[in-house]
């Protein structure tokens, strides 16, 4: 069955191209294509490109002249990537493009006629929704959970915690441990460790043609951790 992954959240710079660069990273030997939504930045384009070559990465934009998203724009792109060649894609979302979403979910009922038309393609929808800490946290969870609320179970959907944003370990695992406590069964990602590894792995997500063997010793162990990460969390 093909599969289409969203990866969401309505706060912007919360993690969601880092996310989705690793992911890039982890799937580069399979067929998975990347679709770029994010127009307010469009930075997923030339770094995911950079990863598995430019011909697996696309970008559009789905909103209109007022910044909204209609209803048959996402679903005619869902019905173009469901009659694609590859059998796996991630589109990664802008913040506002985050919100739209949402709002088609609350206002237009969507989950249930996307379920029913996408089965029939023989197609599944995952979403992953990206929640970052300290200011952040509260607007993100509560997308999180608007959007929960919004797919009434039609779609698997997963809280991915970016660990990097909360300030310290601790902190994250704090915070993480309350949202297990709410029922939320979230996965991490994101901590990159500290001093020179976190530089040399931000530094070679910016490279034109980022090679993970370039790293030091340190950063390479701390990348192979993040790839099980990921691996794990998009399984």
């Amino acid at each position: 069955m093909k599969q289409i992954n969203l990866v969401l959240q309505s706060k912007g710079g919360v993690g969601k191209s880092l996310f989705i660069w690793f992911v890039a990273q982890n799937q580069k030997e399979q067929k998975t294509n990347f679709i770029d939504l994010d127009e307010s930045t469009g930075t997923s384009i030339g770094r995911l490109g950079a990863v598995v070559g430019k011909d697996r990465v696309r970008s559009f934009s789905i909103l209109n002249e007022y910044k909204k998203m209609e209803r048959d724009v996402i679903m005619d792109l869902l019905e173009k990537l469901a009659k694609g060649k590859s059998e796996n894609y991630y589109i990664d979302f802008g913040a506002p493009e985050s919100a739209e979403f949402l709002r088609l979910l609350q206002e237009d009922a969507l989950a249930d006629e996307l379920r029913r038309e996408l089965a029939d393609m023989d197609t599944m929808l995952r979403l992953f929704v990206i929640v970052a800490g300290r200011d952040a946290l509260a607007s993100c969870v509560n997308y999180y959970n608007a959007v929960s609320a919004g797919i009434a179970g039609q779609f698997p959907i997963t809280m991915v915690v970016n660990m990097g944003t909360f300030g310290g370990k601790e902190t994250a695992e704090k915070a993480v441990e309350k949202l297990k406590e709410l029922g939320i069964d979230c996965k991490q990602f994101g901590d990159l460790g500290s001093g020179g590894a976190v530089t040399e792995i931000i530094n070679l997500i910016s490279k034109p043609d980022p090679d993970p063997a370039s790293l030091g010793m340190m950063s390479r162990i701390m990348y192979r951790k993040k790839q099980q990460e990921i691996q794990e969390i998009i399984s």
